[in-house]
């Protein structure tokens, strides 16, 4: 939230020191992300045009008499074509200083001297298309004279102040000024609410027909003239983040910042039959918002409407059909209060977040609409309004129950003791009511504080203003906990062994939009219907994710620049069920580089090794995301506990990625406990290499040879390196090359008994795959 200094100023006398506020804020537990310094400003006065006439040198410029408060008059040449005799302008004088570093000095413009310029709102470091074209409109009750940046205070930072969700009260200057007013010991300066009713009837009437609109207040003002608010005003919402619109609006927005209360403000003539109806929106129901934007309601939203249709989106944003026009002479007031949720979601389902829906989304008290009403109805009055009465329809503003604080629960939960006293100024200077009764103190909340509920909520709020560097700097006694860390240290392992096999770990959001799984589908790639969420925050963050390969998919096609490129995440991953299943999974990607596939399954197989302590078993699989001809299971004992494969062609051009990629998952959750190594004594005797090539049929897998290779008893290794799909070895065929190694524990084998284990092992071959020795 932009916060001007000058702003809160003008409801607490702070210390002149920026830096003692922005330290106190975050003591208070309100930090300040951004300190925004504004242009050095010296030397601008309020001025009037007594005169405006030609320039006898120059047909493009005027001169003007201008008054300043002096005894002599300032002549001023400009080029402005917005100036008018009897306006009230900001002069720079002689020696001013003004935004982008320009600085004023005398000069003659076309052979006459120019005592001055007359500024721009941009000159004064403020948005210049935001204010008029050309020089800046002050209003003539402004002192002739008056030093301009100190009456504005324009030399002040502003600040961009961090408030935490449960604390709504503070997404508002007054907010905030009352925490600094409390924390320094100084008084809270209210804004001005003071009314005076007309006394002609009302015929306005409202009907509320949704459970979720807490209270609605509305008021009658006629006699308003459309024009620019007052300069302060337009000053104070321009330094706050906020265009000037005219006063209406302008005040509108205004008690938004300065209380927190968002308004909204129809135009009378234009309400058909005089008769607002709160209802919740149509499904299908059209409705133009303020932007121009139409857009197609539902069920959660609530709509403000008249006897002609809706006219406002309550919470969110008004409608065009109502809005206030440079006609607009009456207008009907309307402050409310909503249930937060319906409002979050309601902005959520129409993508539309405004500084109305972030208040009212955290559930503002319903108090707050009356006086955010009464402070509305005072600005438009100084503008001339007439005031009607104000109604409220819906329930009656609740009263905050009392909280009993007993003398010792401040020591019991800070740890230090402080006095009934000094507890009791603590509250009263946020606003809680307290009388004390004994060694108990009940203290009822204010209207703006919803979230003090308990006990322990009173003492952190006294915690705040005494300070916390109150608390006693102690390690507090900590017992034992008996809790397992064996998942945690399973998982780090495998990460930390990842991550040494040369893969980068990456981290992606568990939260996703519906799009992910449209795509997998799109394309052919089977999965279940993923779990959603039943409050999400958005669209794009509405369903859990079902697997972590399409991040990695989606990073793989980010960074195509590098090649090879290797990256692992270790993450949950969700399913339906009753509850909802959550597993872990290590998925791997690699990208580029020679043979992806088989890198990413030697590197898989040796972090299952180091893992478990045993080699998996690598066969024929199919696992959704992985082409359906070139994917393995990965199996330890009866278990599979993985698949690795290359990335099913449809969905590497979905993620516009090579079709040589390569993926592979383990289930963390489905790893076996690690298996010590048993010793063998290795032989005394020399071993045996032996080449055997084998034809096989293109579906025989080599690890299922391998493994029939190794129930020889002689054999102690068996590795496959290499395979030939050509005309030598058929139509349909392929040849395996497998190095066998072949020792004895007894004696030195001789060659006639390594050949008869060589062919012990062909005959197995032959029997079980109809494996073939190659010539």
């Amino acid at each position: 939230m932009k916060v001007p200094v000058a702003w809160l100023r003008e409801y607490a006398d702070l210390p002149a020191d920026a830096d003692a506020i922005v330290a106190r804020l975050a003591a208070l537990g309100f930090p300040v992300d951004e300190i925004v310094t504004r242009p050095r400003l010296t030397n601008v006065a309020v001025g009037r045009i007594d005169k405006l006439e030609p320039h006898p040198n120059a047909d493009r410029l005027q001169l003007c008499t201008v008054d300043v408060g002096r005894d002599e008059r300032l002549t001023i040449a400009t080029a402005a074509t917005n100036v008018a005799q009897g306006q009230t302008v900001p002069v720079a004088l002689i020696g001013a200083e003004l935004a982008g570093g320009l600085t004023i000095a005398p000069r003659k413009m076309r052979g006459i001297d120019s005592q001055g310029m007359l500024i721009s709102a941009e000159e004064i470091g403020l948005p210049g298309e935001w204010f008029e074209d050309g020089i800046m409109q002050l209003e003539p009750s402004l002192p002739l004279g008056t030093d301009l940046v100190a009456a504005f205070r324009l030399s002040d930072p502003v600040l961009d102040v961090d408030v935490t969700p449960n604390r709504p009260d503070a997404l508002s200057i007054v907010g905030l000024a009352r925490e600094l007013a409390a924390s320094f010991g100084v008084a809270l300066r209210e804004p001005d609410s003071a009314t005076v009713y007309d006394g002609a009837g009302d015929d306005a009437r409202v009907t509320i027909e949704t459970v979720d609109c807490k209270r609605f207040v509305y008021q009658r003002v006629d006699g308003v003239e459309v024009r620019p608010a007052p300069a302060a005003m337009r000053v104070r919402l321009a330094l706050a983040g906020q265009r000037p619109i005219n006063n209406l609006v302008d005040i509108s927005n205004f008690v938004m910042l300065e209380l927190g209360q968002p308004l909204h403000f129809f135009d009378w003539q234009r309400v058909a039959g005089g008769h607002l109806i709160v209802r919740d929106a149509r499904d299908g129901e059209r409705f133009t918002t303020l932007d121009g934007q139409e857009r197609v309601l539902d069920p959660r939203a609530i709509v403000i409407a008249d006897e002609e249709g809706p006219t406002s989106l309550a919470g969110i944003m008004g409608g065009l059909r109502s809005e206030v026009e440079p006609a607009t002479t009456e207008l009907l007031l309307e402050a409310a209060s909503w249930t937060g949720p319906r409002i979050r979601r309601a902005s959520g389902a129409l993508k539309l977040r405004t500084e109305a829906s972030t208040r009212f989304e955290k559930s503002l008290s319903p108090a707050l609409a009356d006086v955010g009403a009464a402070r509305a109805a005072h600005l438009l009055a100084r503008e001339g309004g007439r005031l009607r009465r104000p109604h409220a329809a819906g329930q009656p503003v609740p009263e905050a129950a009392p909280i009993a604080l007993r003398a010792h629960d401040v020591q019991r939960l800070l740890g230090f003791a402080l006095t009934l006293e000094e507890v009791e100024g603590a509250l009263r200077a946020l606003g809680f009511a307290t009388e004390r009764n004994g060694d108990v103190v009940p203290v009822r909340p204010p209207y703006w504080r919803g979230d003090v509920l308990i006990v322990a909520d009173v003492v952190e709020e006294v915690a705040r203003i005494v300070g916390y560097d109150r608390v006693r700097a102690e390690v507090p006694a900590v017992a034992p906990q008996d809790i397992d860390s064996a998942e945690f240290d399973r998982e780090t392992e495998l990460a930390t062994t990842f991550a040494g096999l040369g893969y980068t770990e990456v981290l992606s959001l568990s939260l996703q939009p519906g799009s992910v799984a449209e795509r997998w589908r799109a394309n052919e790639i089977a999965i279940d219907e993923p779990v959603e969420i039943t409050n999400p925050l958005s669209d794009d963050q509405r369903w859990m994710r079902f697997s972590i390969a399409p991040a990695l998919l989606e990073f793989a096609a980010r960074d195509r620049a590098v090649r090879p490129y290797r990256v692992f995440e270790l993450g949950h991953v969700f399913a339906q069920g009753d509850p909802p299943r959550e597993t872990v999974h290590l998925t791997g990607l690699h990208a580029g580089g020679h043979s992806a596939f088989g890198r990413l399954k030697s590197d898989v197989v040796a972090l299952l090794r180091r893992a478990t302590g045993v080699d998996a078993r690598v066969e024929r699989g199919t696992y959704p995301s992985l082409h359906p001809g070139k994917a393995a299971a990965l199996r330890i004992g009866e278990r599979v506990v993985g698949y690795v494969g290359v990335v099913d062609p449809l969905l590497a051009h979905a993620y516009d990625v090579a079709d040589t990629t390569a993926l592979a998952t383990v289930f963390v959750e489905s790893l076996p406990g690690y298996g010590v190594p048993r010793y063998v004594a290795p032989s005394r005797f020399p071993p045996v290499e032996r080449d055997l090539a084998v034809i096989v049929a293109l579906d025989v897998m080599a690890g299922g040879l391998i493994d029939a290779i190794r129930e020889e008893p002689l054999v102690r290794a068996a590795t496959p390196f290499d395979e030939y799909r050509g005309p030598q070895a058929g139509e349909g065929k392929k040849s395996l090359a497998v190095r066998i190694t072949l020792q004895s524990d007894e004696a030195t084998l001789t060659d006639e008994q390594a050949d008869a284990a060589l062919a012990r092992i062909v005959t197995t071959l032959r029997t079980r795959f109809g494996a073939e020795p190659r010539a």
